[in-house]
């Protein structure tokens, strides 16, 4: 198949069959992404692919804006990362557990006097990260015909309302979903709280202290909450509203909830940087971010006959970590976490294989099987 799209080659320091790989493996990738942006499916397609350390595929191609005359989309674009962030903010907690400054089980109405009613006190550090709160889940969760607006725009409706209530007080409002412990709800204001409670547990607002503790020992340098000037032209949008986000952003409030679930860019680099450390059992570069055993755990199954009703499902007993997605399926080796996020982008990291592939798959038409699952299957196929 012919290439319709311009191919862009980023750096590179190994061939892929000195890395037990099949470079045939890597055409076949091509030709199904140019296929899906040559109907329209999505947008463009970057990806990069490591083992054991080395990096022996970093391409892109197609656009890095959905409108006319748009330059193409580079390896070294940017992209926001969405639902990604999620597990930033789990290794953040996970490092202030490390240092003995919190406990997984700990008690959130410890840490935040809003969590100290009859029915949230029994919610816990552990089911924040693990979405088995009982707290609201996203829009659409169930598959609802009219769900609620996003918690952020909840939030700023109150306070244009002339309302003096908390943003943590106004996620915690109404009844919850389920139980404590009970069902898995995927829950990007829990995240929120989660990056509330490092910022009381550190002195330091969220996002610093993700930027002094995790972004910059991993030299993750085209990282940020809020895009500098100078590289807004570098991100990829999809849209009318991704633009505005980018090029108008709200101005930081001291009383906003952290954008500790959904609010980070970043690059196929970066991320790549980012899940080296957790294959390299908490390190990287010389930097060590977390405890070996805390990567373990924040990779292994802490959840037992907890039920995941969402987007269709109908399981009784979901597999998750303190944080990351674990893909025990398709061709992917058992131990495989990972993480996607909202536009769509993806971090998975193979221990068995010391495979990470991290790709963009932009796009205006959301989460699509062959943008995201088939590729998947394509990439371990390559495995020598």
């Amino acid at each position: 198949m012919l290439h319709t799209a311009t191919m862009h080659e980023g750096w590179t320091d190994a061939r892929p069959e000195g890395s037990g790989y099949d470079s045939q493996t890597i055409r076949r990738l091509d030709d199904h992404y140019a296929e899906l942006i040559g109907k329209g499916t999505i947008q463009g397609a970057s990806y990069l692919l490591s083992r054991k350390g080395k990096v022996f595929a970093h391409r892109s191609m197609g656009k890095l804006r959905e409108t006319d005359g748009s330059p193409d989309l580079l390896p070294d674009s940017i992209r926001k990362v969405y639902s990604i962030t999620k597990v930033i903010t789990a290794v953040a907690i996970h490092q202030l557990i490390d240092r003995g400054r919190l406990y997984l089980m700990q008690q959130v109405s410890t840490l935040l006097p809003e969590f100290d009613t009859d029915k949230h006190r029994g919610i816990t550090v552990f089911h924040l990260l693990t979405h088995t709160s009982g707290l609201r889940g996203d829009p659409g969760f169930y598959n609802e015909p009219n769900g609620y607006p996003w918690f952020e725009w909840a939030v700023r409706e109150l306070k244009k309302q002339g309302s003096d209530i908390g943003w943590v007080k106004a996620l915690l409002s109404g009844p919850l979903q389920n139980m404590p412990g009970k069902e898995w709800i995927y829950s990007t204001s829990a995240y929120a709280l989660l990056g509330e409670i490092i910022s009381k547990v550190s002195g330091k607002p969220y996002e610093q202290y993700i930027q002094d503790e995790i972004l910059s020992p991993l030299g993750m340098t085209h990282s940020f909450f809020h895009v500098p000037e100078s590289f807004r032209d570098n991100v990829c949008c999809t849209g009318p509203w991704e633009a505005e986000q980018l090029y108008n952003p709200r101005e930081a409030q001291a009383d906003a909830p952290p954008q500790a679930g959904n609010g980070m860019y970043s690059t196929l680099d970066d991320l790549w940087k980012f899940g080296q450390m957790m294959l390299g059992g908490g390190e990287w570069g010389g930097s060590r971010i977390l405890s070996k055993r805390a990567v373990e755990l924040q990779t292994s199954n802490v959840l037992n006959g907890v039920a995941h009703n969402g987007w269709g499902s109908t399981q009784r007993d979901y597999k998750f970590g303190l944080g990351w997605s674990l893909e025990h399926y398709d061709l992917c080796s058992k131990g495989t976490f990972s993480h996607e996020g909202h536009g769509h982008s993806g971090l998975y990291v193979d221990p068995a294989e010391e495979l990470v592939f991290v790709f963009f798959v932009p796009g205006d038409k959301g989460f699509t099987n062959e943008s995201v699952l088939t590729p998947r299957a394509i990439v371990w196929s390559g495995l020598l």
